[in-house]
């Protein structure tokens, strides 16, 4: 009866020492390093998720199969906080530069604008987020978008600037995790649209019919206090 005991207190020894092992594990890999700065050079070895905090405000992180060579440059006071991701899939390790502003003027992408996609779908532009992602790879590359949802952001999709047609267009957009996910094949400026729906143009009209509402009502009751 003794052995059995002393043998179920070392197994319990040993899974929860297994327990603190891959606890502490996932939380080094997820703290990020943090930059006092707006750049930042690096070299991003394969099969190792690293992620960096600029200015303790805006995160990104990247999980690849190859070794990256990035150059960040990261807008991180406009920004703000936001978390975003990178998954890279690729034959061949890369040379990248990134760009993260709150937006693109050139491109027309401003805080509060709405814009007509390929789709003739309407979208307002609101995440105060634009990634530019260019590399000099000449081979097949897959990569996963992600960026951490909040109830504003939750229904938008995002979207790549096709320079050719000078459009945005929209992509598959799926919410996993607690991210906003979508899987590309090519570089480019990359942002998050949310779409205009109905619901959206009814609350605007029921707003702008309460807001008469009550001035009618008030013009009336001023009417009577006379």
């Amino acid at each position: 009866m003794k052995k059995l005991n002393k043998i179920l207190i070392g197994s319990v020894a040993l899974a929860i020492l297994f327990t603190m092992l891959s606890t502490n594990t996932v939380l080094a890999a997820e703290t990020p390093i943090d930059i006092n700065d707006d750049t930042y050079q690096t070299r991003i070895q394969a099969n190792n998720r690293v992620a960096f905090r600029f200015r303790l405000r805006t995160r990104l992180t990247f999980d690849s199969t190859v070794n990256i060579d990035v150059d960040i440059n990261c807008d991180s006071l406009r920004i703000g906080v936001k978390s975003f991701e990178i998954e890279v899939d690729c034959d061949q390790d890369l040379q990248m530069n990134m760009t993260c502003t709150e937006e693109q003027a050139e491109l027309g992408l401003l805080m509060g604008n709405r814009y007509t996609v390929r789709n003739r779908h309407r979208y307002l532009y609101q995440e105060g987020f634009c990634i530019s992602l260019q590399c000099n790879n000449s081979g097949e590359v897959q990569a996963k978008l992600k960026i951490e949802a909040n109830n504003q952001n939750r229904v938008g999709t995002w979207a790549y600037y096709n320079e050719a047609t000078e459009e945005w267009v929209s992509v598959p957009t799926t919410v996993e995790d607690g991210y906003l996910v979508a899987e590309t094949d090519h570089f480019s400026y990359w942002t998050v649209l949310i779409p205009e729906s109905g619901n959206n143009m009814l609350l605007y009209i029921g707003l702008i019919s309460i807001v008469g509402i009550i001035a009618v009502i008030s013009v009336i009751f001023l009417q009577r206090r006379k």
